[in-house]
């Protein structure tokens, strides 16, 4: 089943997170278990809400790929991420 997972990431702007994760995008598009991703500024900082094919393949992604990207440049904590379960999802 697939889940909407959300994080809030708190005092990192725009140009913040696009330093640190633009270069990801073609990695994160050929993960596998990835379905899609939106995200911007917020209130607090930036968030990200992404859709994946399990919570599984998420974890994975953040263990395998974000961990040691966001470890490298000092960030010792991910933000924690909400997920929720998909009953529909369609795009126009």
């Amino acid at each position: 089943m697939a889940i909407l997972m959300r994080q809030e990431v708190p005092g990192v702007t725009v140009e913040q997170f696009n330093q640190l994760f633009a270069p990801l995008l073609d990695q994160l598009k050929a993960f596998p278990g990835f379905i899609s991703h939106i995200s911007g500024a917020s209130a607090t900082g930036y968030q990200v809400t992404e859709v994946w094919e399990s919570q599984e393949a998420h974890e994975r992604w953040l263990r395998e790929v974000v961990g040691p990207v966001a470890s490298r440049a000092g960030i010792d904590q991910l933000p924690p991420s909400q997920y929720l379960p998909v009953n529909r999802q369609f795009t126009r």
